[in-house]
């Protein structure tokens, strides 16, 4: 029997079961092969930007850092009494005064040493001080002139060299604190070419370790910084550091290209390879991506769709095959009279009245069974047999339709005209609104706050051509508090269009972090901008400040409703200075007990 032959007498059960299926796997395959070639683009194209945009906020970030050491170093090496008490001659600078000048110099370096971000300061000066062998900030001179490191200073082009623990001499090591150490000498400023001291500002190993590791992005990958020899000063995670080594050439030739990432082979194993020259040093930070990394997150998404098509097709399949079933059981039914009429029993249907066409074809039967028993009563000749009747079969056709979820078009003609910045765009403004929206609910995480804060100024950044550095140190546990939408984002955005953008070069830095105080948690939102006047911040903190501002909610509005969601006792509280910038505490519960009886 050919195979037209056995569908023709298969049940009309298993045809429409049989349709069903193949319209099912032809419809989510095709929907899925769609879904999975342009979301993987779209995710690998959106991981690697994401990992980009980080490698370059590290860099700003450290170009920051060190140049607040290179400041303080410029500010010492450049101060005219320092040089002065250097460069005196011995025969004419008595004990007292040098006892003088060394209590001035040390209360200058200890204002110095207060920066966070300094750890220790010393100076290399001539012997005949009495104070040159102090050996907490003040070393003699002779001790650095007679070791190598001289010599490599001395060799050094730039105005101070960055050097590690292990490049120093002894007295420049501290044993209870690995450091870095940026050298210079300190010369005569009536004779350049004498040089009357080496001036040293250390700052903290651990310090440079935690901004190296924003760099890196990936489990598996690395960050670190490597010196012009090649030596690394700081990296997310030696072992993998070590693994993912760049060559000194293969690192400044990466950095020296207006694209400073390149897809390289170390290992056997293809990766990403981003580097760029640290203003100010000789060092390079480097971030190396295994490129099986970024693929993974699509590959789980392929299988996540495999996975769901195929528990989509069967669950279709047992519904087809229920809905198929139920409606041809009351056809069977009616075969099933049928062939008890052709045997002489003329017995009806009892079903329930319905409206469809089976409904129809059983009042049509019990009419045409009605209709004979009338005939055959009044059939005068007995064993005369009846003469059966046709019935007309009424078919049912069953047109199931699909309802597709309509891709987004205008990421998709983004991506199809290779517009990433448009598609990026597309897709923050999405995510911004849809966390905006919430689905109507009044209350969200602390971790989607954070996130809607990042998409806005994402978005703002395209506008003002990233003029805004957002930094964000928040502990991963004050995610989980509950906290009412849209608090953070109107504070970021009065930060930036009335502190940053009112700046001269109209470019900042954000920072939002987190600390613990008593059962309650502190969120904080710091700017680098303007600053407020002293009278409008007493009116913040009074809550007399305007409803509304040019951003959106004003800040009376959100300090309102924290006020109402949590008690009186928390709320917004504000801190500015003038040309300095401002800062946003926000209180709120630690656990965010009671958010969600008041959401409800």
């Amino acid at each position: 029997m050919t195979f037209t032959g056995a569908y023709r007498n298969l049940k009309l059960k298993h045809k429409l079961l049989i349709f069903n299926s193949l319209l099912i796997l032809v419809t989510l395959g095709t929907l899925a092969y769609i879904s999975y070639r342009e979301s993987a683009k779209t995710l690998n194209s959106e991981i690697l930007y994401s990992t980009k945009q980080v490698f370059a906020q590290t860099d700003n970030f450290l170009s920051y850092k060190l140049s607040k050491i290179i400041d303080v170093s410029d500010a010492i090496a450049l101060d005219g009494n320092l040089n002065d008490y250097l460069s005196r001659p011995e025969s004419e600078y008595g004990l007292p005064a040098q006892l003088r000048d060394f209590q001035n110099l040390s209360l200058n370096l200890s204002s110095f040493q207060k920066n966070d971000d300094i750890y220790r300061i010393r100076l290399f000066i001539p012997d005949y001080l009495i104070y040159a062998n102090e050996r907490m900030n003040f070393f003699p001179l002779s001790e650095f002139a007679s070791s190598a490191l001289n010599g490599k200073l001395l060799g050094h082009t730039g105005k101070m060299m960055w050097i590690s623990d292990g490049q120093a001499i002894p007295s420049l090591r501290d044993p209870e604190q690995k450091t870095v150490h940026s050298i210079r000498f300190i010369k005569n400023f009536s004779r350049l070419d004498d040089k009357i001291g080496v001036l040293d500002v250390d700052i903290r190993l651990d310090v440079l370790q935690d901004i190296v590791k924003r760099a890196n992005t990936s489990r598996g990958g690395a960050a670190y910084l490597q010196n012009a020899d090649g030596l690394v000063v700081a990296a997310s995670n030696d072992s993998r550091a070590a693994d993912w080594r760049l060559p000194p050439g293969t690192a400044a030739e990466i950095a020296g290209q207006a694209d400073p990432w390149r897809q390289l082979t170390i290992r056997g194993e293809s990766v990403l390879a981003g580097a760029k020259n640290i203003r100010g040093t000789d060092w390079t930070l480097v971030s190396i991506v295994p490129l099986k990394e970024v693929y993974s997150l699509s590959n789980r998404f392929r299988n996540q769709i495999i996975l769901s098509m195929v528990l989509l097709a069967l669950a279709a399949n047992l519904f087809g095959y229920w809905i198929s079933s139920s409606m041809t059981a009351r056809i069977g039914i009616v075969i099933r009279k049928m062939r008890k009429v052709q045997s002489g029993e003329l017995d009806t249907v009892k079903l329930p009245a319905t409206k469809d066409e089976i409904g129809e074809l059983v009042e049509n039967f019990n009419y045409m069974v009605g209709r004979m028993k009338v005939f055959i009563d009044e059939q005068y000749k007995l064993g005369q047999e009846a003469k059966s009747s046709e019935l007309k079969a009424l078919q049912s056709q069953i047109n199931p339709h699909f309802l597709y979820n309509t891709l987004d078009l205008i990421n998709w003609m983004a991506i199809q005209r290779s517009v990433p910045e448009i598609s990026s765009l597309v897709a923050s403004l999405s995510r911004f609104y849809k966390l905006s929206l919430n689905k109507g609910e009044e209350i969200i995480s602390v971790a989607d706050e954070l996130t809607h804060v990042k998409l806005y100024v994402e978005i703002q950044n395209k506008r003002f051509s990233d003029a805004v550095s957002l930094h964000i140190d928040v502990d991963e546990s004050v995610g989980d508090c509950r906290i009412p939408k849209i608090t953070l984002q109107p504070i970021v955005e009065n930060a930036i269009l009335h502190g940053i953008r009112e700046k001269s070069e109209r470019k900042g830095v954000i920072f939002i972090y987190s600390y613990p105080d008593s059962e309650d948690m502190i969120l904080v939102i710091q700017d680098n901008g303007v600053g407020i006047p002293e009278e409008l911040v007493e009116a913040f903190n009074r809550g007399d400040s305007p409803e509304k501002t040019d951003g959106g909610y004003g800040v009376k509005n959100i300090n309102h409703r924290l006020k109402l969601y949590y008690g009186e006792q928390y709320g917004l509280r504000f801190e500015s200075q003038v040309g300095v910038g401002t800062s946003v505490e926000i209180r709120i519960p630690a656990t965010g007990a009671g958010m969600e009886d008041d959401a409800e």
